[in-house]
């Protein structure tokens, strides 16, 4: 489900690759006469509108999911479940999430051994939420150090200096993924219910 306005083209021709190789049944929607309908009636903010995308396209994947009585397989990896790196109630939305398990090294190692292409293997990640938006840029960080972090701190349990000190990586940058994972908390807890009556 791209948004012609915002996801390069060459992301959709790689997803009809896979789709091709796996021989699956698919349907390509362009979401962008959608969010346009939608920033109609709405005040303009460009960050907004990127998780609206988001959650315009999980809409779409439960309305198809309802017709055909199946469940919603989610794409987030550990490293973006820990750090909050994703729309609440848009690409975090699923039935299942198969891969939230998995660091984004692993998956990209099990990729290699699925013999998925190497130049989707090795691009880098985007929700392509607005217009040149890759992961790594927005956080200011590479994976490669998120996910030593990441393990030090939830599969270690290391205190914040010892990750420091464990992963060579400045306590600046190890303070501010634990940071992360603090402030989107709420992002990876279910809703409570009241006792209002």
């Amino acid at each position: 489900m791209p948004d012609t306005t915002i996801t390069p083209f060459s992301e959709t021709q790689d997803a009809m690759k896979i789709i091709s190789l796996i021989g699956m049944e698919y349907k390509l929607i362009d979401i962008n006469p959608i969010v346009k309908e939608y920033s109609m009636y709405l005040v303009p903010n460009e960050k907004a509108k990127g998780n609206l995308r988001a959650r315009v396209r999980t809409n779409i994947l439960y309305y198809y999911a309802n017709i055909e009585n199946y469940l919603v397989l989610g794409s987030s990896d550990k490293s973006e479940y820990l750090t909050g790196y994703f729309t609440k109630f848009g690409d975090g939305a699923s039935d299942l999430a198969p891969i939230i398990s998995l660091y984004k090294l692993q998956v990209r190692e099990i990729a290699k051994h699925l013999g998925i292409p190497e130049n989707i293997i090795s691009k880098k990640s985007s929700p392509h939420l607005w217009k040149d938006h890759e992961a790594e840029k927005e956080l200011g960080i590479q994976y490669e150090e998120i996910d030593s972090i990441l393990y030090c701190l939830f599969d270690e349990k290391l205190s914040i200096e010892k990750t420091a000190e464990t992963t060579k990586i400045d306590i600046k940058i190890v303070e501010k993924i634990h940071q992360l994972n603090i402030k989107s908390e709420h992002k990876r807890l279910q809703p409570q219910k009241s006792d209002m009556k």
